[in-house]
Protein backbone atom coordinates (compact mmCIF):
# COMPACT_ATOMS: atom_id res chain seq x y z
CA UNK A 1 0.00 0.00 0.00
CA UNK A 2 1.19 3.48 -0.82
CA UNK A 3 1.27 6.26 1.78
CA UNK A 4 1.63 9.99 1.28
CA UNK A 5 5.34 9.80 2.17
CA UNK A 6 5.87 6.89 -0.23
CA UNK A 7 3.97 8.74 -2.93
CA UNK A 8 6.06 11.91 -2.64
CA UNK A 9 9.24 9.82 -2.47
CA UNK A 10 8.25 7.95 -5.61
CA UNK A 11 7.30 11.11 -7.50
CA UNK A 12 10.77 12.45 -6.77
CA UNK A 13 12.58 9.19 -7.64
CA UNK A 14 11.18 5.76 -8.51
CA UNK A 15 14.36 4.06 -7.38
CA UNK A 16 14.27 5.70 -3.96
CA UNK A 17 10.75 4.38 -3.39
CA UNK A 18 11.64 0.89 -4.65
CA UNK A 19 14.61 0.75 -2.29
CA UNK A 20 12.49 2.04 0.60
CA UNK A 21 10.06 -0.85 0.09
CA UNK A 22 12.46 -3.65 -0.89
CA UNK A 23 15.87 -2.74 0.58
CA UNK A 24 15.10 -0.62 3.60
CA UNK A 25 18.17 -1.92 5.40
CA UNK A 26 20.26 0.17 2.99
CA UNK A 27 18.66 3.36 4.29
CA UNK A 28 21.06 5.74 6.05
CA UNK A 29 19.88 8.98 7.63
CA UNK A 30 22.29 11.82 8.29
CA UNK A 31 22.33 13.49 11.70
CA UNK A 32 20.91 16.63 10.11
CA UNK A 33 17.98 14.66 8.65
CA UNK A 34 17.28 12.99 11.99
CA UNK A 35 17.21 16.44 13.60
CA UNK A 36 14.67 17.58 10.99
CA UNK A 37 12.44 14.57 11.75
CA UNK A 38 12.56 15.22 15.49
CA UNK A 39 11.78 18.89 14.95
CA UNK A 40 8.88 18.04 12.65
CA UNK A 41 7.28 15.76 15.24
CA UNK A 42 7.44 18.44 17.93
CA UNK A 43 6.07 21.08 15.56
CA UNK A 44 3.16 18.86 14.59
CA UNK A 45 2.20 18.42 18.23
CA UNK A 46 2.49 22.16 18.84
CA UNK A 47 0.32 22.95 15.82
CA UNK A 48 -2.50 20.87 17.27
CA UNK A 49 -2.95 23.63 19.85
CA UNK A 50 -4.13 25.84 16.97
CA UNK A 51 -7.29 23.71 17.06
CA UNK A 52 -7.35 22.42 20.64
CA UNK A 53 -9.58 19.66 21.94
CA UNK A 54 -9.36 17.41 18.90
CA UNK A 55 -9.28 13.62 18.81
CA UNK A 56 -6.15 11.66 17.92
CA UNK A 57 -6.82 9.00 15.30
CA UNK A 58 -3.41 7.31 15.40
CA UNK A 59 -2.83 5.56 18.70
CA UNK A 60 -0.38 3.07 17.19
CA UNK A 61 3.13 3.95 16.06
CA UNK A 62 2.00 4.35 12.45
CA UNK A 63 -1.35 5.03 10.80
CA UNK A 64 -3.13 1.94 9.54
CA UNK A 65 -6.51 0.28 9.23
CA UNK A 66 -7.28 0.78 12.92
CA UNK A 67 -6.65 4.53 12.72
CA UNK A 68 -8.71 4.76 9.52
CA UNK A 69 -11.60 3.02 11.29
CA UNK A 70 -11.16 5.30 14.30
CA UNK A 71 -11.29 8.34 11.99
CA UNK A 72 -14.61 7.21 10.52
CA UNK A 73 -16.02 6.72 14.00
CA UNK A 74 -14.96 10.25 14.99
CA UNK A 75 -16.65 11.68 11.90
CA UNK A 76 -19.84 9.70 12.55
CA UNK A 77 -19.84 10.91 16.18
CA UNK A 78 -19.70 14.54 15.12
CA UNK A 79 -16.11 15.33 16.09
CA UNK A 80 -14.97 18.56 14.46
CA UNK A 81 -11.18 18.32 14.89
CA UNK A 82 -9.21 15.14 14.22
CA UNK A 83 -5.44 14.86 14.48
CA UNK A 84 -3.72 12.39 12.11
CA UNK A 85 -7.08 11.69 10.46
CA UNK A 86 -6.44 8.52 8.46
CA UNK A 87 -8.04 7.54 5.14
CA UNK A 88 -7.50 4.69 2.68
CA UNK A 89 -8.57 4.90 -0.95
CA UNK A 90 -7.31 3.18 -4.10
CA UNK A 91 -4.78 1.23 -2.01
CA UNK A 92 -3.25 4.51 -0.77
CA UNK A 93 -3.17 5.60 2.86
CA UNK A 94 -2.81 9.15 4.13
CA UNK A 95 -2.82 10.64 7.61
CA UNK A 96 -3.94 14.28 7.61
CA UNK A 97 -2.12 16.31 10.27
CA UNK A 98 -5.27 18.23 11.21
CA UNK A 99 -8.75 17.75 9.78
CA UNK A 100 -11.02 20.51 11.05
CA UNK A 101 -14.72 21.13 10.54
CA UNK A 102 -16.09 24.65 10.64
CA UNK A 103 -19.56 25.87 9.70
CA UNK A 104 -20.36 22.41 8.41
CA UNK A 105 -17.37 22.20 6.06
CA UNK A 106 -14.14 20.21 6.32
CA UNK A 107 -10.68 21.78 6.03
CA UNK A 108 -7.35 19.97 5.64
CA UNK A 109 -4.18 21.29 7.31
CA UNK A 110 -0.72 19.92 6.55
CA UNK A 111 1.83 21.11 9.15
CA UNK A 112 5.39 21.87 8.06
CA UNK A 113 8.33 23.05 10.15
CA UNK A 114 9.34 25.64 7.57
CA UNK A 115 8.95 29.39 7.12
CA UNK A 116 6.85 29.00 3.97
CA UNK A 117 5.09 26.69 1.54
CA UNK A 118 7.43 24.69 -0.73
CA UNK A 119 6.62 22.97 -4.06
CA UNK A 120 7.04 19.52 -2.46
CA UNK A 121 4.41 20.42 0.14
CA UNK A 122 1.83 20.92 -2.60
CA UNK A 123 2.44 17.41 -3.95
CA UNK A 124 2.12 16.07 -0.41
CA UNK A 125 -1.26 17.73 0.08
CA UNK A 126 -2.42 16.77 -3.44
CA UNK A 127 -2.30 13.04 -2.66
CA UNK A 128 -4.05 13.66 0.67
CA UNK A 129 -6.80 15.58 -1.10
CA UNK A 130 -7.19 12.74 -3.61
CA UNK A 131 -7.57 10.08 -0.94
CA UNK A 132 -9.77 12.09 1.46
CA UNK A 133 -12.22 13.19 -1.23
CA UNK A 134 -12.12 9.70 -2.69
CA UNK A 135 -13.41 8.48 0.68
CA UNK A 136 -16.40 10.77 0.33
CA UNK A 137 -15.24 13.67 2.51
CA UNK A 138 -15.61 16.94 0.58
CA UNK A 139 -12.91 19.49 1.43
CA UNK A 140 -13.73 23.19 1.37
CA UNK A 141 -10.04 24.09 1.43
CA UNK A 142 -6.55 22.67 1.89
CA UNK A 143 -3.76 24.48 3.70
CA UNK A 144 -0.08 24.23 4.44
CA UNK A 145 0.44 25.46 7.99
CA UNK A 146 3.95 26.78 8.59
CA UNK A 147 5.82 29.23 10.78
CA UNK A 148 5.22 32.95 10.33
CA UNK A 149 8.77 34.29 10.06
CA UNK A 150 7.57 37.70 11.28
CA UNK A 151 6.42 36.28 14.60
CA UNK A 152 8.46 37.49 17.57
CA UNK A 153 8.28 35.57 20.80
CA UNK A 154 7.49 37.63 23.88
CA UNK A 155 6.56 35.40 26.81
CA UNK A 156 4.82 32.09 26.20
CA UNK A 157 4.51 30.84 22.62
CA UNK A 158 1.33 32.16 21.00
CA UNK A 159 0.40 29.32 18.68
CA UNK A 160 -2.14 31.38 16.74
CA UNK A 161 0.60 33.88 15.90
CA UNK A 162 3.46 31.43 15.44
CA UNK A 163 1.71 29.63 12.59
CA UNK A 164 0.13 30.89 9.42
CA UNK A 165 -1.81 28.86 6.89
CA UNK A 166 -1.51 29.15 3.10
CA UNK A 167 -4.45 27.98 1.03
CA UNK A 168 -3.21 25.79 -1.83
CA UNK A 169 -6.58 24.41 -2.93
CA UNK A 170 -6.32 25.46 -6.57
CA UNK A 171 -2.79 24.08 -6.97
CA UNK A 172 -3.90 20.82 -5.34
CA UNK A 173 -6.95 20.49 -7.58
CA UNK A 174 -4.77 21.05 -10.64
CA UNK A 175 -2.66 18.04 -9.61
CA UNK A 176 -5.50 15.56 -9.19
CA UNK A 177 -5.19 14.01 -12.64
CA UNK A 178 -1.47 13.60 -12.07
CA UNK A 179 -2.07 11.90 -8.71
CA UNK A 180 -4.69 9.62 -10.22
CA UNK A 181 -2.38 8.43 -12.99
CA UNK A 182 0.79 8.30 -10.89
CA UNK A 183 -0.51 5.95 -8.18
CA UNK A 184 -0.90 2.90 -10.47
CA UNK A 185 2.45 3.66 -12.13
CA UNK A 186 4.18 3.58 -8.74
CA UNK A 187 2.32 0.43 -7.73
CA UNK A 188 3.37 -1.35 -10.93
CA UNK A 189 6.95 -0.15 -10.53
CA UNK A 190 7.09 -1.58 -7.00
CA UNK A 191 6.09 -5.00 -8.34
CA UNK A 192 8.98 -5.02 -10.79
CA UNK A 193 12.76 -5.08 -10.65
CA UNK A 194 14.92 -2.37 -9.15
CA UNK A 195 14.72 0.65 -11.47
CA UNK A 196 17.89 1.69 -13.22
CA UNK A 197 18.07 5.42 -12.60
CA UNK A 198 21.26 7.45 -12.75
CA UNK A 199 22.14 9.64 -9.81
CA UNK A 200 21.30 13.29 -10.33
CA UNK A 201 19.58 16.33 -8.87
CA UNK A 202 16.89 14.15 -7.30
CA UNK A 203 19.52 12.78 -4.92
CA UNK A 204 19.82 16.14 -3.16
CA UNK A 205 16.56 17.96 -3.89
CA UNK A 206 14.23 18.67 -2.23
CA UNK A 207 16.03 16.67 0.50
CA UNK A 208 19.22 14.56 0.57
CA UNK A 209 18.14 11.01 -0.26
CA UNK A 210 18.67 8.41 2.44
CA UNK A 211 19.80 5.85 -0.17
CA UNK A 212 22.64 7.94 -1.61
CA UNK A 213 25.31 5.67 -0.13
CA UNK A 214 23.73 2.63 -1.78
CA UNK A 215 23.43 4.27 -5.18
CA UNK A 216 26.94 5.68 -4.96
CA UNK A 217 28.34 2.19 -4.38
CA UNK A 218 26.54 0.93 -7.49
CA UNK A 219 27.53 3.82 -9.71
CA UNK A 220 30.28 3.02 -12.21
CA UNK A 221 33.64 4.38 -11.11
CA UNK A 222 34.61 7.61 -12.82
CA UNK A 223 37.09 7.39 -15.62
CA UNK A 224 40.60 7.56 -14.28
CA UNK A 225 42.23 10.85 -15.08
CA UNK A 226 45.86 11.71 -15.01
CA UNK A 227 46.54 13.24 -11.59
CA UNK A 228 46.94 16.99 -11.80
CA UNK A 229 49.46 18.51 -9.46
CA UNK A 230 48.10 21.81 -8.19
CA UNK A 231 50.65 24.46 -7.48
CA UNK A 232 50.93 26.00 -4.03
CA UNK A 233 53.01 28.88 -5.41
CA UNK A 234 51.00 32.05 -4.80
CA UNK A 235 49.99 34.50 -7.49
CA UNK A 236 49.92 37.86 -5.74
CA UNK A 237 48.75 41.33 -6.66
CA UNK A 238 51.34 42.96 -4.42
CA UNK A 239 49.95 46.50 -4.71
CA UNK A 240 46.43 45.48 -3.67
CA UNK A 241 47.60 43.27 -0.82
CA UNK A 242 49.87 46.07 0.40
CA UNK A 243 46.99 48.56 0.39
CA UNK A 244 44.83 46.07 2.28
CA UNK A 245 47.46 45.36 4.94
CA UNK A 246 48.52 48.99 5.35
CA UNK A 247 44.91 50.00 6.04
CA UNK A 248 44.89 47.92 9.22
CA UNK A 249 44.67 49.90 12.43
CA UNK A 250 45.82 48.35 15.71
CA UNK A 251 44.70 47.02 18.15
CA UNK A 252 43.08 44.29 16.05
CA UNK A 253 40.76 41.39 16.82
CA UNK A 254 39.64 38.31 14.90
CA UNK A 255 36.01 37.36 15.55
CA UNK A 256 33.88 34.35 14.61
CA UNK A 257 30.34 33.37 15.68
CA UNK A 258 28.52 30.06 15.85
CA UNK A 259 24.73 30.09 15.81
CA UNK A 260 21.67 27.94 16.44
CA UNK A 261 18.46 28.18 14.40
CA UNK A 262 15.53 26.74 16.39
CA UNK A 263 12.31 26.61 14.37
CA UNK A 264 10.13 27.31 17.38
CA UNK A 265 11.60 30.43 19.01
CA UNK A 266 13.19 29.45 22.32
CA UNK A 267 13.77 32.94 23.72
CA UNK A 268 12.03 36.29 23.89
CA UNK A 269 12.82 38.64 21.01
CA UNK A 270 13.57 35.80 18.62
CA UNK A 271 11.89 34.56 15.45
CA UNK A 272 11.42 31.17 13.74
CA UNK A 273 14.75 29.93 12.38
CA UNK A 274 16.53 33.13 13.35
CA UNK A 275 20.27 32.55 13.66
CA UNK A 276 21.07 33.11 17.32
CA UNK A 277 24.76 33.44 18.26
CA UNK A 278 25.65 31.19 21.19
CA UNK A 279 29.43 31.17 20.88
CA UNK A 280 32.32 33.24 19.67
CA UNK A 281 36.08 32.99 19.44
CA UNK A 282 38.24 36.09 19.61
CA UNK A 283 41.96 36.54 18.99
CA UNK A 284 43.25 39.99 20.01
CA UNK A 285 46.55 41.75 19.25
CA UNK A 286 47.38 45.22 20.58
CA UNK A 287 50.20 46.05 18.16
CA UNK A 288 51.94 44.48 15.18
CA UNK A 289 54.64 42.93 17.37
CA UNK A 290 52.69 42.23 20.55
CA UNK A 291 51.49 38.93 21.96
CA UNK A 292 48.21 37.51 20.62
CA UNK A 293 45.60 36.75 23.28
CA UNK A 294 42.62 34.44 22.89
CA UNK A 295 39.17 34.82 24.43
CA UNK A 296 36.01 32.86 23.95
CA UNK A 297 32.35 32.75 24.92
CA UNK A 298 30.20 29.62 25.01
CA UNK A 299 26.70 29.99 26.42
CA UNK A 300 25.08 27.69 28.92
CA UNK A 301 22.71 25.19 27.37
CA UNK A 302 19.93 26.37 29.67
CA UNK A 303 16.54 27.01 28.03
CA UNK A 304 15.87 29.66 30.66
CA UNK A 305 18.91 31.74 29.65
CA UNK A 306 19.09 33.55 26.31
CA UNK A 307 22.59 32.82 24.95
CA UNK A 308 22.80 36.21 23.26
CA UNK A 309 22.76 38.40 26.38
CA UNK A 310 25.98 37.11 27.94
CA UNK A 311 27.61 36.94 24.51
CA UNK A 312 26.75 40.57 23.74
CA UNK A 313 28.01 41.90 27.06
CA UNK A 314 31.28 39.96 26.99
CA UNK A 315 31.91 40.73 23.31
CA UNK A 316 31.41 44.46 23.88
CA UNK A 317 33.91 44.41 26.74
CA UNK A 318 36.53 42.33 24.95
CA UNK A 319 36.43 44.29 21.67
CA UNK A 320 36.10 47.83 23.04
CA UNK A 321 39.77 48.70 22.51
CA UNK A 322 40.06 47.22 19.02
CA UNK A 323 40.20 49.54 16.03
CA UNK A 324 39.95 46.72 13.48
CA UNK A 325 37.84 43.59 13.93
CA UNK A 326 38.49 40.96 11.28
CA UNK A 327 35.79 38.50 10.28
CA UNK A 328 35.76 36.00 7.43
CA UNK A 329 32.74 36.77 5.21
CA UNK A 330 31.53 39.99 6.78
CA UNK A 331 27.80 39.77 5.86
CA UNK A 332 27.31 36.90 8.31
CA UNK A 333 28.76 38.49 11.47
CA UNK A 334 27.41 41.92 10.55
CA UNK A 335 23.96 40.44 10.00
CA UNK A 336 23.94 38.72 13.37
CA UNK A 337 25.15 41.85 15.18
CA UNK A 338 22.53 44.02 13.46
CA UNK A 339 19.84 41.55 14.51
CA UNK A 340 21.05 41.76 18.10
CA UNK A 341 20.90 45.55 17.86
CA UNK A 342 17.28 45.27 16.74
CA UNK A 343 16.35 42.73 19.40
CA UNK A 344 18.25 44.39 22.26
CA UNK A 345 18.24 48.14 21.58
CA UNK A 346 19.85 48.83 24.97
CA UNK A 347 23.12 47.55 23.45
CA UNK A 348 22.70 49.15 20.02
CA UNK A 349 25.29 51.91 20.44
CA UNK A 350 28.07 49.58 21.57
CA UNK A 351 27.15 46.98 18.95
CA UNK A 352 27.14 49.59 16.20
CA UNK A 353 30.67 50.47 17.24
CA UNK A 354 31.64 46.83 16.60
CA UNK A 355 29.93 46.86 13.19
CA UNK A 356 31.82 50.02 12.24
CA UNK A 357 35.15 48.27 12.94
CA UNK A 358 34.47 45.09 10.94
CA UNK A 359 36.86 44.26 8.11
CA UNK A 360 36.43 41.26 5.84
CA UNK A 361 39.50 39.02 5.64
CA UNK A 362 38.02 37.23 2.63
CA UNK A 363 38.58 40.24 0.36
CA UNK A 364 42.15 39.49 -0.79
CA UNK A 365 41.07 35.98 -1.78
CA UNK A 366 37.64 36.74 -3.17
CA UNK A 367 39.13 39.47 -5.37
CA UNK A 368 42.03 37.20 -6.37
CA UNK A 369 44.68 39.48 -4.92
CA UNK A 370 46.22 36.35 -3.43
CA UNK A 371 45.58 32.93 -4.89
CA UNK A 372 47.14 29.54 -5.37
CA UNK A 373 45.97 26.64 -7.51
CA UNK A 374 45.49 24.57 -4.35
CA UNK A 375 42.60 26.90 -3.38
CA UNK A 376 40.78 25.46 -6.42
CA UNK A 377 39.26 28.83 -7.26
CA UNK A 378 37.52 29.13 -3.89
CA UNK A 379 37.82 31.88 -1.29
CA UNK A 380 36.26 29.74 1.46
CA UNK A 381 38.36 29.54 4.60
CA UNK A 382 38.10 25.74 4.32
CA UNK A 383 40.10 26.01 1.06
CA UNK A 384 42.30 28.99 1.88
CA UNK A 385 43.54 27.65 5.22
CA UNK A 386 44.97 24.30 4.02
CA UNK A 387 46.46 26.05 0.98
CA UNK A 388 48.32 28.57 3.12
CA UNK A 389 48.73 26.71 6.42
CA UNK A 390 48.70 22.95 5.75
CA UNK A 391 49.75 22.33 9.36
CA UNK A 392 46.24 23.45 10.46
CA UNK A 393 43.29 21.25 9.56
CA UNK A 394 39.59 21.01 10.32
CA UNK A 395 39.79 17.29 9.52
CA UNK A 396 41.33 16.56 12.91
CA UNK A 397 38.34 18.01 14.80
CA UNK A 398 35.29 16.16 16.12
CA UNK A 399 33.17 19.14 15.01
CA UNK A 400 34.43 20.50 11.71
CA UNK A 401 31.63 22.61 10.20
CA UNK A 402 28.97 25.07 11.29
CA UNK A 403 25.82 22.96 10.91
CA UNK A 404 27.28 20.22 13.09
CA UNK A 405 28.25 22.84 15.67
CA UNK A 406 24.72 24.24 15.64
CA UNK A 407 23.02 20.85 15.99
CA UNK A 408 25.50 19.76 18.67
CA UNK A 409 24.74 22.77 20.85
CA UNK A 410 20.98 22.38 20.33
CA UNK A 411 21.29 18.75 21.45
CA UNK A 412 22.81 19.93 24.75
CA UNK A 413 19.48 21.49 25.74
CA UNK A 414 18.07 17.95 26.01
CA UNK A 415 21.20 16.15 27.26
CA UNK A 416 21.70 15.11 30.90
CA UNK A 417 24.92 13.09 30.49
CA UNK A 418 27.63 15.27 32.06
CA UNK A 419 30.43 13.53 30.16
CA UNK A 420 28.70 14.08 26.83
CA UNK A 421 28.01 17.71 27.72
CA UNK A 422 31.65 18.33 28.69
CA UNK A 423 33.02 16.65 25.56
CA UNK A 424 30.63 18.50 23.26
CA UNK A 425 31.51 21.83 24.81
CA UNK A 426 35.23 21.11 24.40
CA UNK A 427 34.66 20.12 20.76
CA UNK A 428 32.73 23.35 20.15
CA UNK A 429 35.49 25.43 21.69
CA UNK A 430 38.13 23.69 19.56
CA UNK A 431 36.19 24.25 16.33
CA UNK A 432 35.44 27.91 16.89
CA UNK A 433 39.01 28.52 18.14
CA UNK A 434 40.42 27.17 14.88
CA UNK A 435 38.25 29.56 12.86
CA UNK A 436 39.87 32.64 14.41
CA UNK A 437 43.32 31.07 14.71
CA UNK A 438 43.08 30.44 10.96
CA UNK A 439 42.38 34.13 10.44
CA UNK A 440 45.42 35.06 12.52
CA UNK A 441 47.68 32.81 10.44
CA UNK A 442 46.19 33.97 7.13
CA UNK A 443 46.74 37.61 8.03
CA UNK A 444 50.35 36.84 8.99
CA UNK A 445 50.94 35.44 5.51
CA UNK A 446 49.39 38.51 3.88
CA UNK A 447 51.69 40.74 5.94
CA UNK A 448 54.74 38.93 4.57
CA UNK A 449 53.83 40.06 1.05
CA UNK A 450 54.95 43.58 1.84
Amino acid sequence: MLSKSKYTRGVNCHKSLWLYVHKKDEQIYSEATMAVFARGTCVGELAQQYFPGGKMAVLENYPGYASAQRTQEFIMNGEETIYEATFIYNDTLVAVDILHKENGQWYLYEVKSTNGTKPQHIKDVAVQYYVVTGCGIPLADAYVMHFDNEYVRRGNIEVKKLFKADSILEEVKNLQDEVRTTIPVLAEMLNGKEPEIAMGNQCESPYPCDFCDYCTRLAPPPAELEPVELSSVPEVNVDEVRKYVESIQYPIAHLDFETIMPGVPMFDESRPYQQLPFQYSLHVQDSIDSEIRHYHYLAESNPGIDPRIGLIEQMIEQTKDAKTIFVYYLPFERGRICEMMRDFPQYSSALQSIVDKLVDLIIPFKRKYYRTETMEGSSSIKKVLPALCPELSYNDLEISEGMTASNSFLDLYYCTDEEVIAKTRNDLLAYCHLDTLAMVKILEILKKVI
